[in-house]
């Protein structure tokens, strides 16, 4: 008749076992080779990523940067026509070329408005 042992002695079973994993997690030459190739690997891709990220933003930037030199540009070019627009040569043609005349002194109408009790208190305050 058998007798299964592992029922019987679970806290020998975890002991063993314990013993077992630190003679895995032991060490030595090769493991440690291949713990710093690991260390060096994962060193490499930080660096590769930050760099990435970084050649990404300067990219970014670049086309901020021009982007911001055609803004510029074109609201030069919007001043200009503003300032030719309000120029009172410019504003004299489009009154020719609408046919309007310059108005007469005897043309001009004036109208008195008597104040209302209201609006003399305002003006007074």
């Amino acid at each position: 008749m058998a007798v299964n042992i592992r029922q019987l002695f679970p806290l020998e079973q975890a002991r063993a076992r314990r013993i077992e994993l630190a003679r895995y997690l032991r060490l030595d030459g090769g493991r440690y080779l291949i713990a710093a190739a690991l260390l060096l690997s994962l060193m490499s891709l930080v660096s590769l990523g930050q760099t990435g990220r970084l050649a990404t933003k300067g990219y970014q930037l670049a086309q901020l940067q021009s982007q911001q030199i055609a803004l510029l540009r074109e609201r030069s070019t919007l001043l200009l026509q503003l300032s030719e627009a309000e120029s009172l040569v410019t504003i004299e043609k489009r009154a020719q070329a609408l046919h309007m005349r310059p108005m007469a002194p005897e043309q001009a109408r004036y109208i008195t408005i008597a104040p209302t009790p209201q609006t003399a208190d305002k003006v007074t305050r």
